[in-house]
């Protein structure tokens, strides 16, 4: 048997063949600047794994989106607390779970998506914020909220295959 002969060992898998079965837990700091680099560090270890772009960008714009609502109303901007993300590549779908101690979602449930009839409403008169729970709702799948134990539970998935 000569060397090319040998199997190749990988530290990861070759393009193309996603590894299913990863998981990642990660705790950080409340700290915009810490969720950015949380958040550059995870897409930077799920494009390694092999897992298609497309998906990868919904999720980054996704946990952008929890994690800054986190920071700024959970923990109030105060920079204090701590956050926990879950991630789990398996059944075609990157499964996620956001945990945080701080203030819990009013009337303990997720906001409605906001619509708006941009022919009978100005783009002048459209609210600053608000969109970003439309956004999260349309970009993922099973998401749910439950406030347990002290702490904000949010679970949702994106799906690999669109």
């Amino acid at each position: 048997m000569s060397v090319e002969d040998l199997p190749i060992t990988r530290d990861r898998p070759p393009p193309g063949l996603p590894l299913l079965g990863w998981t990642g837990l990660r705790r950080f700091p409340a700290v915009p600047q810490v969720v950015t680099m949380e958040l550059v560090g995870l897409n930077q270890t799920l494009t390694q794994l092999g897992l298609p772009i497309e998906p990868l960008f919904t999720l980054e714009l996704v946990l952008a989106e929890v994690l800054n609502n986190v920071v700024e109303h959970a923990y109030e901007d105060r920079g204090e607390g701590m956050i926990e993300l879950a991630i789990a590549v398996r059944d075609h779908a990157i499964h996620c779970e956001v945990l945080d101690h701080g203030t819990p979602m009013p009337n303990g449930c997720l906001p409605p998506k906001r619509r708006y009839d941009l022919d009978a409403t100005g783009m002048q008169d459209l609210p600053e914020g608000g969109f970003g729970w439309g956004l999260i709702r349309d970009m993922t799948r099973g998401l749910c909220y439950a406030r347990e134990a002290g702490a904000n539970r949010l679970r949702f998935r994106v799906d690999l295959d669109g």
